[in-house]
């Protein structure tokens, strides 16, 4: 599987932008690099982008998302 990570400046603030919708090629599935201690209960999946710091992406399921 890739990882991903978000990408940051040099002062480690997040390196955003606005991106059109005409130009997302296709979705995908983020699954989180979990680390070796329990996650607290209080962690929703609206919070999973900044409690994480990086993403697996599956490669193989090549048919989740295909473009037809």
């Amino acid at each position: 599987m890739y990882v991903v990570a978000p990408a940051t400046l040099e002062d480690d603030t997040p390196d955003i932008s606005i991106i059109h919708i005409d130009c997302i090629f296709c979705a995908v599935h983020l699954i989180p690099v979990y680390g070796s201690n329990f996650l607290p209960r209080t962690i929703t999946s609206d919070d999973s982008y900044d409690v994480f710091q990086s993403y697996f992406i599956n490669k193989y399921d090549h048919h989740a998302f295909e473009i037809v």
